[in-house]
């Protein structure tokens, strides 16, 4: 086999990397934490074949022979149950059992308005694990029984819900138990997404096909035909789930990355060579030429995109994770990291009838990625211009501040500002993975999840959290109930801040020093598609994310964030014997991780 200039120095790289991973582990004292390399290292390109390290190499499949499917809609009210199912992600695959929110992959679309409250009841029916061998009961919460009778519990990501309705990963059902929530819809219109949400198991749940779109509309993105904003609708408004899996020659997934790790044990995360579209690879999309509305979620568990069309063509971003931007920006490309939605606006009026253009994805690895020798995942789906004569459509330029529009954002000001928090994502060796050759876990501040040394934070105030990075992978950040603005990031001399203050080797005693004296360079303002709302983003590698992080008001919410949530009868969870538990979780959205242990609990006191 041949491998490009390009493909040997990703494999160089990734074999460099891995080497030193190991060479730290081996000299590690088990428990430490995971030092850095000497200086930052840049991104280096994914490898251009399938490394022997992992199970990165699915069976060959045609690419773009299958139709984009269209997810059904549906009211975000009553009751939708989580079951195993039989589903084909591929002609050339046999059918295998997935996991769904109804009698198929995912879950419908649901749809909600503001101001009118609604309960959705999450049934757990599920009879069959698809991924039972991959449950790892080194984390806990997680034990035999989730091998053939799994917990679920559903968060609506992005929305800012009451404590007994947000999913906390401590109250779960298993089969036959039923999890109500009330959504107060309060907050503008935007892309939000569920999904599931339980200790220890959110990354096989989510990989086997728990997760779904939930688009809240207003008066202004009303979501039909005349819109005051002007923005397509119908036919042309298409949500658009982008996950990357890997499949065994059954059909069935492969939900393991590397073949130096035990079966059983959880991965530093989930990179899959397969691009899966609303549950189908590499799919195709018919489209007029005209101008389309993509909602785009990024649902993969762990990798970040960097998404462009191959002809090079532009597009438009109108919102992000919050709802809508001020104004519409043009770009060429949008990186996104796990759990982000994108709003986009698509002209194919650009191509010539019957011309075709491919969404790619043109990412680099970080260094631990490299580590982990993660796929290449160049291609995601096609689109195929109709025949007919082009009808051009105007992308609306300004979205907010102009009559009959929504208010414009407010400025990213730090006046008001009550806290300023310093929070560390950096990496441990396992005490309780010694089987592992590469025994890591995440964490967050130098704490376990289950700690008690809790955040608290005042709802209606403001704070600014610096997130520092010292571990040589991305990883995204999502806060429950809050929402940020990103003030920008940073690079970090990441051995030279551990060498100056040490973390404990011990797990459970807080690490959050302040890292102004080793940041690199200017900080640089966020992508311009990044200006608006956010409640998920990326934490680059050796770097510092600052954000502005606002936490709604008591009067806003419509109830009280601190209110203790009782534990159901049929509830079953890591919740011992406690008849209630409290609080919101914030974390690192890349499922391996947030799994294994890169998760904290904050109290919002009213």
């Amino acid at each position: 086999m041949e491998l490009s200039r390009r493909g040997f120095f990703g494999m160089a790289g990734s074999v460099a990397a891995l080497g030193w991973l190991g060479a730290r582990a081996a000299s590690a004292q088990p428990g430490a934490p995971v030092p850095p390399p000497p200086l930052p290292i840049p991104d280096l390109p994914p490898p251009t074949a399938p490394s022997p390290l992992n199970f990165s190499s699915s069976p060959p499949l045609r690419r773009f022979v299958t139709d984009l499917p269209r997810l059904p809609t549906a009211p975000a009210s009553g009751t939708l149950t989580a079951q195993s199912n039989t589903h084909t992600y591929h002609p050339d695959l046999p059918a295998s059992t997935v996991l769904g929110y109804h009698a198929g992959i995912l879950g419908p679309t649901l749809e909600a308005r503001r101001g009118a409250p609604t309960t959705v009841s999450f049934v757990n029916s599920i009879d069959v694990n698809p991924l039972a061998d991959a449950v790892d009961l080194t984390m806990h919460g997680a034990t035999e029984e989730d091998r053939t009778n799994p917990r679920t519990t559903v968060h609506l990501h992005g929305a800012p819900s009451r404590p007994d309705s947000d999913g906390h990963p401590l109250i779960a059902w298993r089969r036959g138990g039923v999890q109500t929530n009330h959504y107060a819809n309060g907050q503008e219109a935007a892309t939000l997404w569920y999904h599931d949400h339980v200790m220890a198991n959110t990354r096989l749940n989510v990989q086997a096909g728990l997760a779904g779109f939930h688009l809240l509309r207003d008066e202004f993105d009303t979501g039909r035909a005349g819109n005051p904003l002007g923005l397509p609708a119908g036919e042309f408004e298409v949500p658009i789930v982008v996950q990357d899996r890997t499949f065994n020659a059954d059909g069935t997934l492969q939900p393991r990355l590397a073949r130096y790790q035990p079966s059983g044990y959880g991965q530093g995360g989930q990179f899959g060579d397969v691009a899966v579209v609303n549950g189908v690879a590499w799919p195709r999309m018919p489209v007029r030429r005209t101008l389309y509305r993509l909602r785009l979620l990024q649902g993969s568990n762990s990798r970040t995109y960097r998404f462009a069309f191959s002809n090079g063509m532009r597009f438009t971003v109108i919102g992000g994770d919050q709802g809508l931007l001020d104004e519409s920006v043009d770009t060429d490309h949008i990186v996104m990291t796990s759990g982000e939605r994108a709003d986009l606006l698509v002209d194919f009026a650009e191509l010539a009838p019957g011309e075709s253009v491919t969404l790619v994805n043109t990412a680099l690895n970080a260094f631990a990625n490299a580590a982990l020798a993660v796929p290449a995942l160049p291609e995601i789906m096609r689109f195929d211009a109709d025949q007919a004569p082009a009808e051009p459509v105007r992308a609306p330029a300004r979205l907010r501040g102009g009559p009959g529009l929504p208010p414009a954002i407010a400025p990213a000001t730090t006046d008001g500002v009550v806290r300023t928090r310093v929070m560390t994502f950096l990496g441990r060796f396992d005490l309780n993975r010694t089987a592992a050759v590469l025994p890591l876990m995440g964490s967050i501040n130098n704490l376990p999840f289950l700690t008690g040394d809790i955040d608290v934070a005042r709802a209606g105030t403001t704070e600014i959290w610096h997130i520092v990075n010292v571990f040589p992978l991305e990883h995204p950040v999502h806060l429950h109930l809050a929402r940020f603005r990103i003030l920008g990031r940073q690079k970090l001399w990441s051995a030279g801040y551990m060498a100056a203050s040490p973390p404990p080797l011990e797990n459970g005693i807080r690490w959050a020093p302040d890292p102004s004296p080793f940041l690199i360079g200017e900080r640089a303002a966020p992508a311009p598609w990044e200006a608006g709302w956010k409640d998920t983003t990326l934490v680059e590698s050796d770097a510092v994310l600052t954000l502005l992080v606002h936490w709604p008001s008591v009067d806003d919410l419509g109830f009280d964030p601190d209110a203790p949530i009782p534990v159901p009868h049929d509830a079953a969870g890591d919740h011992g014997s406690h008849q209630e538990v409290r609080g919101y979780t914030w974390h690192c959205h890349n499922l391996e991780h947030q799994d294994h242990d890169m998760m904290q609990q904050i109290q919002v006191r009213g």
